[in-house]
């Protein structure tokens, strides 16, 4: 039998091993959360609240043992952790407090021939969610907090990097009361995600993860007719149009795309630079790259931890080197580290082929990558051409003129002087490529819900 299992990156050292669900046993898996469903459906709004408010006390009083956890699966040095366990309380909480608001019927007035006409959002039913390693805790919760709240039920196939979160989450909310079935953590295989989708009971599917993950998962959806949401990779550019101290916006885009090892689907992987700022950028870009320490997940000095996995790192050095020996310009970093566990130094490069591998593809990990453009308009083209869609920023002292600028980068999130947002209160997605659907705010709530008309004639 097939087994999900901790694997240490800062030793590469096994240290537990979880057996998978077989298919035999799916069919049971997906009767009890049925039947959970059919309970969880006619609880109260106030009772749903009242546990996801418990559960976010309990992962806040636990953020330290929860950081510890992904420290061990995965990297995460263990003050991203730490905050990471905190947002998900704050999106409970939001969540608990917003979501029987924006779920209340929607009235129709201007719907003449009855008496009353309204919109009610009803749950689906049993949902599956299929979410990656890098954010371990942040990415269930964007889907399945909102989830709870509308009334689904919720199977979650987590990384098989990441078996003892993914079991975690689902003691925490059990922990806060929710009934057993409405949320189970499944030690799913990936090939057997058909046999999950394709029961009638299964309602829908929510996917984060790589562009071929999101094909394949959304192929499944569309040949069982369910309703489906992909949260995919990106390319994101981060546009340089003009600051008043490049040193401090170099160092600070540096720090975002170092942030989890770079393993971000939002991370800016593109520094877009005009090119009379261009030249002092990537100098004070260098010494910023220069300065990152990198170290084990929970040492005090650490900036940057290892990458998820052997092969993950192993990936991201190849293609970094094989940039270089097609003509792009590596500064420094791009090796592998001698020591124990995923380690690799992170890389800065210049004078990239737009039209080369990491010119067009998403690079999953440490490498900090200059576009010059020679204007405003150059740098919205290079901004535009890539067949990603998911988050972009600008940069300048005046924010009118970043406003208009990022209103016409086609991506599905634009921000002005931030970049790496993300909160409960505004939707997250991406476009193109990116996926499509959106997570977060009163949009994750009418995801996967029954939009139900109802006219009454007296």
């Amino acid at each position: 039998m097939s087994t999900f299992a901790v694997t240490n990156p800062n030793t590469g050292q096994v240290e537990e091993t979880f057996d998978s669900l077989t298919a035999e046993e799916i069919p049971g898996v997906i009767d009890r959360a049925d039947r959970a469903f059919q309970q969880w459906r006619a609880t109260s709004m106030e009772e749903r609240s009242a546990i996801l408010n418990r559960a976010a006390e309990i992962f806040e009083s636990r953020a330290e043992e929860l950081a510890d956890i992904v420290g061990h699966e995965m990297g995460k040095p263990k003050p991203q952790g730490v905050k990471e366990a905190q947002k998900v309380a704050t999106t409970a909480r939001w969540f608990a407090e917003n979501a029987p608001g924006f779920l209340e019927p929607t009235e129709l007035p201007d719907a003449p021939g009855a008496d009353r006409t309204y919109v009610k959002h009803d749950p689906l039913g049993v949902l599956l969610g299929v979410m990656p390693w890098n954010f371990p805790y942040n990415q269930i919760a964007r889907f399945v907090l909102p989830n709870l709240m509308v009334g689904n039920a919720i199977m979650m196939k987590q990384a098989a990097i990441c078996p003892k979160s993914s079991q975690t989450f689902q003691e925490i909310l059990e922990e806060a009361g929710l009934p057993q079935g409405v949320y189970t953590n499944l030690y799913l295989n990936s090939s057997d995600a058909e046999e999950v989708l394709k029961d009638p009971r299964v309602k829908g599917v929510s996917l984060t993860g790589s562009e071929a993950a999101g094909a394949s998962v959304a192929g499944l959806a569309a040949k069982y007719l369910k309703k489906s949401v992909l949260e995919l990779g990106g390319n994101d550019p981060a546009v340089v149009l003009d600051t008043d101290d490049v040193e401090a916006l170099a160092r600070k885009l540096v720090t975002l795309r170092i942030s989890n090892a770079g393993q971000v689907c939002t991370s800016p992987k593109r520094f877009i630079v005009l090119e009379d700022l261009y030249d002092d950028f990537v100098a004070a870009t260098k010494k910023a790259v220069e300065d990152v320490t990198v170290g084990a997940y929970d040492a005090e000095d650490t900036d940057m931890g290892p990458l998820s996995s052997e092969g993950a790192r192993d990936e991201v050095v190849e293609r970094v080197q094989q940039a270089a020996k097609d003509g792009a310009t590596l500064h420094l970093g791009g090796e592998k580290l001698d020591r124990p566990g995923w380690f690799m130094s992170p890389a800065l490069l210049t004078d990239i082929d737009e039209d080369s591998d990491l010119g067009c593809n998403e690079l999953f990990g440490p490498a900090v990558m200059v576009f010059k453009a020679t204007d405003e308009e150059d740098a919205l083209r290079i901004a535009n051409d890539t067949q990603y869609g998911l988050m972009a920023s600008v940069w300048t002292t005046d924010a009118e003129r970043g406003r208009c600028f990022a209103e016409r980068i086609n991506a599905g999130m634009t921000f002005v002087n931030t970049h790496m947002d993300s909160g409960p209160e505004f939707p997250f997605g991406g476009v193109n490529n990116s996926g499509y659907g959106r997570e977060n705010a009163q949009w994750a709530l009418k995801e996967f819900t029954n939009e139900r008309l109802v006219r009454v004639n007296g």
